[in-house]
């Protein structure tokens, strides 16, 4: 649960979203759910937040548990962007389409997950400035 502790507190966990993570066919179920969680850029909190899963039980399917059942594969497939049958193992992951379609944003985003946390953290403050002075330019203008 030690990623949960770190991934909590950041935008990015330690994979960080873009990053090729190459999830292997022979992975455990619980590698490739914590592989595909970190390459979108969620934290064990926000992948459960977002499938009705508690944080505990995204914990227990990353470290020893079997397939979970059926309804919450669907939700964790859904929340991840996947199929079921990618989530499982059954096909290859395919690269996302926000991948193919910024290709030079993504490497970036490998760049940024090789910073040390505190700069990740303080570029990560850098970037929520400009984009709330974008969200708030963008309200204003609807007004």
């Amino acid at each position: 649960m030690s990623d949960e502790k770190n991934s909590s507190e950041e935008a990015v966990p330690s994979a960080g979203p873009g990053v090729e993570t190459a999830v292997q066919p022979e992975q455990s179920f619980g590698d490739r759910l914590a592989t595909m969680r970190k390459a979108a850029g969620l934290s064990q909190r926000q992948l459960a937040k977002q499938t009705g899963v508690s944080q505990r039980m995204i914990a227990y399917y990353e470290s020893r548990a079997p397939l979970p059942p059926g309804h919450v594969l669907a939700r964790l497939a859904d929340a991840l962007g996947s199929s079921v049958d990618e989530l499982v193992g059954a096909k290859t992951l395919k690269p996302s389409a926000a991948r193919r379609a910024h290709p030079r944003l993504w490497q970036r985003f490998q760049q940024i997950d090789k910073l040390p946390a505190r700069e990740r953290r303080e570029l990560f403050s850098v970037i929520d400035a400009f984009l709330e002075r974008h969200r708030l330019a963008q309200l204003a203008k609807a007004s």
